[in-house]
């Protein structure tokens, strides 16, 4: 029945896209997410490019999270009229529409992916039948995952296989560019103005250093990640720290203590204004690289979430910090200022490769454009 479904759904896609191809194409790109009803940084930050640049040319933003099949139809709609009057197409995420109509469409398909650096296996290194993490095998073929992209970029080329095999690509279609996020992540003026407007927004913790505790989202959380969190909150010394939590924009799990500030819809991040920052099998430890900042690893279920979801690096030896199961010794390296920032800053240009002349936001977005004119 799915198989049937499925086959109906990639018929009445391409007559869409074929109608929608009579109205001439425009002079603009279409960004698609399915991370959330927001307009994500990096789409925003490519918005403004495009705009600014001589000539300009248009971005369209289509964020919308996949909650249910009927109610995302209008939205997949929406999405084949831009794919098929727009000059190209850049997605952070996976997105049914391309993949059904995958060399139907004439504009180029850029994927971006949403995360800088590389960390955990996804796409087709996560396919699994049993696996709590993983994808479901039969589902993904029947809807051509990842299928349908001219070009995708990485922000460093060292791990460039790792990611041919996520998306089950031909290596020659990939091409260095990090995320436009790193292009705040790494200015000094912007990191002064989004530490005003957070403390603007957060007074009561001004005079303290900042932890920001920011895990990684889990598909089937830990039965302990809530004894695990309480005990890193308990660690804390309130006199001296203040602990932000940030989970995961699609993360459930709650934590209720009135000396944690919770942040879920933040602008700007908290990072900004972190002195050290908590994670575990997150990509935001390079986010944290970028801004020169302490970064601990708290593995509380490590044993287990390594057998549930792969990882393409080994965090426990190839990332140099501390990588413990125990809150209280992240307590005390951040006491003592037990961290190797040149050890960790050299990690972190593996995995971000900024470019040597130019804005990451300059490099992806006259590359994709170029990619346009050419098609």
């Amino acid at each position: 029945m799915k198989k049937l479904l499925v086959k109906a759904g990639s018929s009445c896609l391409r007559l869409a896209y074929h109608f929608c191809r009579l109205f001439p194409v425009q002079n603009r790109i279409v960004c698609i997410s399915r991370q959330s009803d927001e307009a994500p940084l990096d789409f925003q930050l490519i918005a403004n490019y495009c705009c600014a640049r001589t000539p300009p040319i248009t971005a369209i933003l289509l964020p919308k999270q996949l909650r249910s099949p009927v109610t995302y139809l209008p939205e997949m709609l929406r999405q084949v009229y831009y794919i098929a009057t727009s000059k190209a197409v850049v997605l952070d995420s996976y997105c049914i529409v391309v993949s059904l109509l995958g060399s139907s469409i004439e504009a180029p398909v850029v994927q971006i992916w949403h995360a800088l650096g590389n960390m955990k296996k996804a796409g087709y290194t996560a396919l699994s039948d049993s696996s709590e993490e993983g994808r479901d095998p039969r589902l993904a073929n029947l809807l051509h995952m990842h299928e349908g992209y001219n070009a995708i970029a990485i922000s460093s080329l060292s791990f460039s296989r790792d990611f041919a095999a996520v998306f089950n690509a031909d290596p020659s279609i990939i091409f260095e560019a990090p995320l436009p996020r790193a292009d705040l992540l790494t200015s000094a003026d912007g990191r002064s103005r989004a530490r005003k407007m957070f403390f603007d927004n957060h007074p009561d913790l001004k005079g303290k250093q900042v932890i920001v505790y920011c895990p990684t989202f889990r598909r089937s959380p830990s039965p302990d990640a809530n004894r695990a969190i309480k005990a890193l909150v308990g660690e804390i010394d309130y006199s001296r720290y203040a602990l932000i939590y940030k989970p995961h924009p699609v993360d459930t799990l709650t934590i209720e203590d009135s000396r944690l500030t919770v942040l879920v819809n933040h602008d700007p991040d908290p990072l900004f204004v972190a002195d050290y920052v908590v994670s575990d099998y997150s990509t935001v430890i390079y986010e944290a690289g970028l801004l020169n900042i302490p970064v601990f690893l708290y593995a509380y279920d490590w044993d287990s979430y390594r057998e549930k979801r792969g990882l393409n690096i080994d965090l426990e030896h190839d990332v140099p910090t501390l990588f413990t199961q125990d809150p209280r010794l992240i307590v005390e390296a951040i006491e003592n200022n037990d961290f190797d920032a040149n050890a960790y800053k050299a990690f972190t240009q593996r995995n971000v490769a900024l470019p040597a002349q130019g804005t990451c936001t300059e490099h992806l977005c006259e590359h994709i454009l170029a990619l346009a004119e050419n098609r």
